[in-house]
Parts: C-alpha cells; sequence; structure tokens
C-alpha cells in the first residue's frame, strides 16, 4: 500500500513538473518580444564589461610575454607587464589615428567630391564609343543615364544625410568614452588577476557538475576553443596586417589612385577566411574604374597575384593549422554564421564552426569506442564500383 500511495506521489509529482514547464515554455513564447528587449537592455549595460573581457582575451598573450621577460622584478612582473602591454596598445591606436584616420578622412571626403563628375567622365567616353542613330546605343546610354541619377541622387540625399547622422551621433562621444573608459579597466583587472578569475569559474562549474568524465571533456574543450580562437584572431590580424602593407606599398608603386583607402579595406576584410580579399576589392575595384579602366584591370590582377600569396605562403606560415577545417567546412562557417551574425560572424565563424567540429568529433568518436569500432575515417570510405584496388 505503502509503494502504491509512493508511486502516485511520484506520478502526480511529474504531471506537476509538466505542466509547470509547459506553461513556462508558452509563457516564454508569448512574452519573446518583452524578454529580447530585457535582454538587450541588459547587454547594453554589460557592454563595457563584455569589451573589457575581449580586450583582455586579445592582450593576454601579450601581457604573459612581458611577463615572462620581466619575471626579474618577481612580484612586480605582472605589474609592469601589463602597463606596458596597454602603453602599447594605445600607442598602436594613436599612431593608426595620427597617420592613417586623417588620410582616410582626405581620401573618403576627395572621394566624395569627385565621384559625380567621375561617373559623368565615364559616361561621356562610353558613349564616345557608341553610335548615335543606334538602338542599342540609346538603349545603354538610357540605362546609363538612369543610373548616373540615382548614383547623384543617392550621394545628395542618403550619403549626406548619413554623414549628418553620424555627426550627431558624435555628440554621445562622452558615453562612448566612459564606456571604453571602463572597458579598459575591466581589462586590467582580469590582466593582473585572470588566474583568480578562472578559478572561480572553475570553481562554480564544478559545483555544479559532480560527474567527473563530463567536467574532463568539458574542460578540454574549453582549452581547445581557447587554442582555436587565439591562434586564429591573433594569427589573422598579423597576416590582415601585412597584407594591407604590401597592398599599400604596391599601390602606391602602381600610382593607383586611393591607394591608402584601397587598402584598408583590403586589409580589413582579409579577416574573413578565403573570399575576404575579393570581398574588399569589388568596392575598391569600382572605385578604381571611375578613374581609370586601365588600372582598374592592373588593380584586379594585383589582387588575385596577393590573394595566392596570402593563400599559398603568408597564411600558412603565420596561422599554420589553427582551426584544422578543410575549406568546405570553412565556406559553410561563414554562410551559416554570416547569415546569423553579419559581419562579425564571418569573422568568428570558422573559429566558432571548428570548436563545434571538435566537441562533434570527440562525442562521435568516444561513441565508436564504445561500440569497438575505428575511429579513423579511412575505415569508412567505401570504393567506388569499378575502382577497387586490386
Amino acid at each position: 500500500m505503502e509503494q502504491k500511495n509512493q508511486d502516485y506521489r511520484k506520478l502526480g509529482l511529474t504531471i506537476f513538473v509538466s505542466l509547470a514547464a509547459t506553461i513556462v515554455f508558452f509563457f516564454l513564447l508569448f512574452r519573446m518580444g518583452k524578454i529580447g528587449d530585457a535582454l538587450a537592455v541588459i547587454l547594453s549595460a554589460l557592454k563595457p564589461l563584455l569589451i573589457g573581457m575581449v580586450l583582455a582575451y586579445l592582450l593576454c598573450p601579450i601581457a604573459a610575454f612581458f611577463e615572462k621577460a620581466f619575471r626579474r622584478l618577481g612580484k612586480l612582473a605582472r605589474i609592469a607587464a601589463v602597463f606596458v602591454t596597454l602603453l602599447l596598445a594605445l600607442a598602436v591606436v594613436g599612431l593608426f589615428c595620427a597617420i592613417v584616420l586623417p588620410q582616410l578622412v582626405v581620401s573618403v571626403s576627395s572621394l566624395v567630391g569627385e565621384l559625380p563628375g567621375q561617373v559623368q567622365a565615364q559616361l561621356e567616353r562610353l558613349s564616345a564609343y557608341l553610335e548615335s542613330d543606334s538602338e542599342a546605343g540609346t538603349a545603354v546610354m538610357q540605362m546609363l543615364e538612369s543610373v548616373e541619377n540615382y548614383l547623384s541622387n543617392w550621394i545628395r540625399t542618403n550619403l549626406f544625410s548619413t554623414v549628418s547622422s553620424i555627426s550627431g551621433q558624435v555628440l554621445s562621444i562622452g558615453s562612448m568614452m566612459v564606456s571604453l573608459v571602463v572597458a579598459v579597466i575591466v581589462s586590467i583587472y582580469l590582466l593582473l588577476d585572470r588566474e583568480r578569475y578562472i578559478a572561480q569559474c572553475r570553481k562554480l562549474f564544478f559545483s555544479v557538475s559532480r560527474n567527473k568524465r563530463f567536467n574532463d571533456a568539458v574542460l578540454d574543450a574549453v582549452r581547445q576553443t581557447d587554442r582555436i580562437f587565439s591562434g586564429f584572431i591573433s594569427g589573422k590580424l598579423v597576416d590582415s596586417l601585412i597584407v594591407g602593407v604590401i597592398c599599400f606599398v604596391c599601390l602606391t608603386l602602381l600610382r593607383m589612385p586611393y591607394a591608402l583607402l584601397v587598402s584598408v579595406i583590403v586589409g580589413v576584410t582579409n579577416i574573413i577566411p578565403m573570399f575576404g580579399p575579393f570581398i574588399g576589392a569589388v568596392p575598391s575595384a569600382f572605385l578604381i574604374l571611375l578613374v581609370s579602366p586601365a588600372k582598374c584591370v592592373i588593380f584586379i590582377i594585383f589582387v588575385v597575384v596577393l590573394q595566392q600569396v596570402d593563400g599559398n605562403i603568408i597564411g600558412p606560415r603565420i596561422l599554420g593549422n589553427s582551426t584544422g577545417l578543410s575549406a568546405l567546412y570553412v565556406t559553410v562557417s561563414m554562410l551559416l554564421f554570416g547569415k546569423l551574425l553579419g559581419f562579425l560572424g564571418m569573422i568568428v565563424g570558422v573559429p566558432l564552426f571548428a570548436t563545434l567540429y571538435y566537441i562533434v568529433k570527440r562525442l562521435a568518436e568516444h561513441s565508436l569506442r564504445v561500440q569497438n569500432l575505428p575511429v579513423e575515417t579511412e575505415a569508412y570510405i567505401v570504393p567506388e564500383p569499378g575502382r577497387a584496388e586490386k
């Protein structure tokens, strides 16, 4: 009788928990908009913290390097390393703002002022090759004139309104500076006492999870994630910087227009794996085309050569095999995370996908070992009919 009552209590508790979970699920489903707004407010409030964590993660290898160099200072080695690291980061940002940024502003201003005239000049040059009484020529000219009118209207309305909105947002520079200062302070705290904060996270994790095998698997996945992200991000930043410098030097020697602006575009988009240089080459080639079609052809050839040099010489030497993904998986990762996260997803999509790939691979290999099956991929290759090994 007691056993039957206990079974009824368990059944009643199960039904109650199931109904409660269902109610909570539908409540969250219908309140998804308000929950999203609440999360947006929370993320906005924690933005300085998140930026500080990213800064600390990016600067941690540099701080560790200087800490080893200053190990003779004893307990002051870490403080000195963090101080020198921040000075180096500020020097890089200051150098960019003092040298590159003014020239970029001049290039963009020149582009905005000269773009309508350049479009008109190319239209006049093209009209010289078209017969005035030709129907095809007339159709082409009408199409080009409509494009010209559209571009001119866009420049007068959208572009200038965008510039006006940007200038209006400059008024909020105070809050941005406050957030940046808070983020730098957070990064300093994290760099100075990073082992303690990591230990607190491990402590909290072990207090929640009591399965040792699961804990070891999670910690191994975290270590692998750190290895993939740190190797990929640091290597890709250095690779993009080298590509940008090479592009600027070569374009200057070739006397290309907007050499610095184009080099910055190519260098920034080079952070995107595989297709980055070509993504940056499209708007850059259009800008050069408006000035000189012949130089545009030379620029396209140069970008193809630069991409081959970067993909086969510079990139492998810097990045190595930090992700372990094939070209197909790199493409899938950029398509997937690019759709989900936009431009940021195209940058971090490869290390994210590499981490997921590693976790799925470990789970699959564990399942195969439990079944006493081989874990090597070659063992599952089925020869095509007529191509069996002789």
